[in-house]
């Protein structure tokens, strides 16, 4: 399977940003949030609220994943593929949005 060619569109050149009417914060290592628009609740797990912390400024797929490689005991190809799985439910539910595809 070629990461990069996910059907989302999503691949390691995309940029991410948050949905700024999301509201958060932060509960021992994980996130709780609510979408201001739709009324609903999330809780993000630590490596996803890690994901979000490190989105604050909008990040490209690959520079969230190089991060995440150096900070966790996971290979690039795992993290990639995981990164993309979450990224992907994330913008499914309205809390970041893909800005642009580098390259």
């Amino acid at each position: 399977m070629d990461i990069a060619n996910v059907a989302s569109g999503l691949g390691p050149s995309s940029v991410l940003a948050r949905n700024e009417n999301i509201v958060f914060t932060n509960l021992d290592d994980t996130i709780v949030m609510m979408d201001v628009d739709e009324g609903r609740y999330f809780e993000l797990a630590p490596v996803a609220a890690r994901i979000w912390t490190l989105i604050e400024e909008q990040q490209t797929v690959q520079s969230l994943c190089d991060a995440l490689v150096e900070e966790y005991d996971v290979g690039a190809e795992i993290c990639q593929r995981d990164t993309l799985e979450f990224l992907q439910s994330a913008v499914e539910m309205h809390l970041m949005r893909v800005e642009a595809a580098l390259g």
